[in-house]
């Protein structure tokens, strides 16, 4: 008799109900994918929310164990087997893979999402981590890497050794739920309307945003308005930097909302001045709506963006060169390439490629 494969995907990732957002799609995705193959899966989520678009997923979850914990409590206590086991968002060749490993004797294939510090890790922790690759390396069968940008960061991070384990597959969007910006809609504009898609921290570089909108001359803060979608720590640091420079008119902090697929297509442009990047989703969504993004040239972020084609790079923390890209914008004085560039996206990032990619290692 056929034996029916087993797949656990543990992901350090918190389910909640106001951020339902592109990752969520894909796990949905392939959940649905695995299913129809004959696969049994389950989710360990830490700490999450029950979502009623999950009630037809296996979905583990507590209030007590971190992620790893979650998931060994699990295989213990209900002496369960799994044939395939996935990871996201965890830190790779930790004694946790190695004790998955010997436990299941199971595949593991470690999905890397992690970006880098823009000046890269200090030297104590890259000793740590060649280390940890040294006792753990025989502990992970393949590692997916969701830029180029990954894959060589690992290579150079733990061992020339891992290029035949490390897969590329970029991160997918479902391209059906997004509306193009139409571009007729976009010329001869007097007034722009910039979003921002992140996470409220110091290392999304929000902060320079601000500092560059002090720089504009009145005229043209006037007529921008700039509304940031997200929630985070750093939230209340960057209010008070609104409130110390009179932005209150222009920067509005609309939290996180569930139905950014639907928003995109009444901006002008996407801003992302972030320090760090391992291949950007809100990007990818922007850019679908032919909403051309203007970001850093870290990490990923160049595989994507293209300066002058779909949308303007600058240098991490260079102030004066973002103040000096919206300026041009606003003033005309600068324009795209590619007035059109959305249906490459929708080919090359479909969720659909992503979810076939990850499949086809099983």
């Amino acid at each position: 008799m056929h034996k029916v494969k087993r797949i656990a995907v543990i992901c350090n990732y918190q389910l909640k109900a106001n951020r339902i957002g592109s990752m969520d799609r894909f796990f949905l995705a392939f959940d649905e994918a695995c299913k129809k193959r004959g696969y049994t899966v389950d989710w360990f989520f830490p700490k999450s929310e029950q979502l009623e678009i999950y009630n037809s997923v296996s979905v583990f979850s507590d209030d007590k164990s971190n992620i790893e914990g979650l998931f060994l409590n699990h295989i213990y206590s209900n002496k369960v087997e799994y044939d395939y086991v996935y990871t996201h968002f965890i830190e790779l060749f930790t004694s946790f893979y190695k004790t998955v490993k010997s436990e299941l004797n199971c595949k593991v294939f470690a999905v890397d999402h992690m970006s880098r510090p823009l000046d890269g890790f200090p030297l104590k922790k890259r000793i740590k981590r060649k280390l940890k690759y040294l006792i753990n390396n025989k502990s992970i069968d393949k590692i997916i890497a969701v830029s180029e940008y990954i894959k060589n960061q690992n290579l150079k991070d733990y061992s020339s050794n891992l290029e035949n384990r490390t897969d590329v597959i970029y991160n997918g969007i479902q391209t059906e739920l997004y509306q193009v910006r139409e571009q007729e809609k976009r010329d001869n504009l007097v007034s722009y309307r910039f979003i921002v898609v992140s996470h409220l921290v110091y290392e999304k570089g929000i902060q320079d945003l601000i500092l560059a909108l002090t720089k504009l001359n009145k005229t043209t803060l006037e007529n921008i308005t700039i509304d940031v979608f997200g929630e985070g720590i750093y939230k209340s640091t960057l209010t008070d930097l609104v409130h110390k420079y009179n932005l209150e008119s222009t920067i509005n902090f609309k939290g996180s909302v569930d139905n950014l697929y639907a928003l995109y297509k009444a901006y002008d442009y996407m801003i992302q001045p972030t320090y760090m990047e391992a291949f950007s989703l809100s990007i990818l969504e922007s850019l679908c709506c032919n909403v051309p993004v203007i970001t850093t040239t870290v990490g990923g972020n160049v595989e994507i963006v293209k300066d002058g084609t779909n949308g303007y790079l600058f240098k991490a923390k260079d102030v004066n060169a973002l103040q000096s890209i919206i300026t041009q914008i606003c003033n005309d004085k600068i324009s795209l390439l590619n007035n059109s560039f959305s249906s490459k996206i929708r080919e090359q990032y479909a969720l659909k490629t992503m979810v076939d990619n990850y499949l086809k290692l099983v």
